[in-house]
C-alpha cells in the first residue's frame, strides 16, 4: 500500500500520484479530491470516485486505460 493523491486540475482533469510525483501536490491550481492508502492508482481513483460524485470512473477508465494496465 502507498499513500495516493487524486487531484483535481482547473480545466477538469483528474490525476492520481503518488511517491516523489505527490510530494507538492496541489498546486496553486488544483485541490485534493481525495487523500490515503491505497494498492494501485485504479485503487486510489475508485476511493475518489466514493468521496466525490464529480470523479466519474468510467470517464477515468477511458482516459487512463493505459495508465490503469499498467498498474
Amino acid at each position: 500500500m502507498a499513500d495516493w493523491k487524486v487531484i483535481a486540475l482547473i480545466n477538469g482533469a483528474i490525476e492520481a500520484v503518488s511517491g516523489p510525483a505527490a510530494q507538492d501536490r496541489p498546486g496553486a491550481h488544483e485541490w485534493i479530491v481525495w487523500q490515503g492508502p491505497a494498492a494501485g492508482k485504479a485503487e486510489a481513483l475508485q476511493s475518489a470516485e466514493k468521496a466525490d460524485p464529480r470523479v466519474d470512473l468510467e470517464w477515468m477508465r477511458i482516459r487512463y486505460e493505459r495508465d490503469l494496465n499498467k498498474r
